[in-house]
């Protein structure tokens, strides 16, 4: 696989971006993209440090958007994966917004929610890129 910090870092900035559009313009559904976006980054950082691990792994265990599931299998391949405590309290929510917030015109979240995530987020990024994942 060729995931990239930099398209883990795209998905952080359209998140950002989200969150300046909604709170200039209230649309709910950028809101939505936004937490799309976040759960799309975590996703991600789960992903590149398994991918960059060294260690064997099936692409096919992978192949999941529930950060529950990612974290796991990083864990039964005995792989130390950085994981912020408020993504792994919250990782079965974060992993809902993968489709709810695309697919279900009911799907809402608070903006200090997805702020709060958001910085999270880009803390994680710094601190997974300062230990040499590119």
């Amino acid at each position: 696989m060729d995931l990239s910090m930099a398209l883990i870092k795209a998905d952080i900035l359209m998140a950002k971006q989200g969150i300046s559009l909604f709170e200039q313009d209230g649309v709910r559904e950028v809101k939505n993209m936004t937490a799309y976006h976040l759960q799309q980054a975590a996703e991600k950082l789960i992903k590149i440090q398994i991918y960059r691990s060294g260690v064997e792994y099936d692409n096919r265990k992978l192949y999941v958007h529930n950060l529950v599931s990612l974290m796991k299998y990083a864990q039964s391949l005995n792989i130390c994966v950085s994981i912020p405590q408020e993504i792994d309290e919250n990782a079965l929510l974060i992993s809902d917004w993968e489709a709810g917030s695309r697919y279900d015109i009911r799907f809402s979240i608070r903006i200090d929610t997805l702020k709060k995530v958001c910085n999270v987020i880009m803390d994680w990024y710094q601190e997974v890129y300062s230990r040499g994942i590119r």
